[in-house]
């Protein structure tokens, strides 16, 4: 296996191998679109890594290089995913790994995740990766009619 950065020909592939699972239209504000995994070839926008079986991509990673104005050290892991018949085999690990070593090298100091409370397999990833819940809420929505 070979990980490496993310070039503009694995736009595609990408967004495929992840769309099934990117957030849907009725979520808040995520949107998987080809563009949006654009930002993450150039230097200022984010860093995208990716994870290749022979020549087929079957993980990415994309780490928003900044997480806010308010927040120019801190990262924001934007999205971790590895196809199906790959999981278990520590690649996610080994992404994230390697993104770290890279965040670190433009000094950055923190690297924060947000996930959906009821997702418990990520949940214990990240626990397992060292992160800490900073902050538990829950959004309210309530359809006015």
């Amino acid at each position: 296996m070979d990980i490496r950065l993310i070039k503009n020909q694995d736009i595609t592939p990408i967004y495929k191998l992840g769309k099934k699972d990117f957030g849907k239209n009725d979520e808040y504000s995520w949107d998987w679109s080809k563009k949006e995994i654009k930002k993450f070839l150039g230097k200022f926008g984010g860093l995208g890594l990716i994870c290749l079986d022979k020549k087929k991509i079957i993980a990415f990673v994309l780490i928003g290089k900044t997480y806010s104005s308010q927040k120019p050290k801190t990262s924001w892991l934007r999205y971790i995913f590895v196809a199906k018949e790959h999981r278990r085999e520590k690649i996610a690990s080994k992404l994230l790994d390697l993104a770290i070593k890279k965040l670190k090298k433009m000094g950055k100091i923190d690297l924060e995740a947000d996930i959906y409370t009821e997702n418990n397999t990520s949940l214990k990833f990240f626990k397992f990766h060292k992160f800490k819940v900073r902050e538990s809420y829950f959004i309210l929505l309530r359809k006015i009619k």
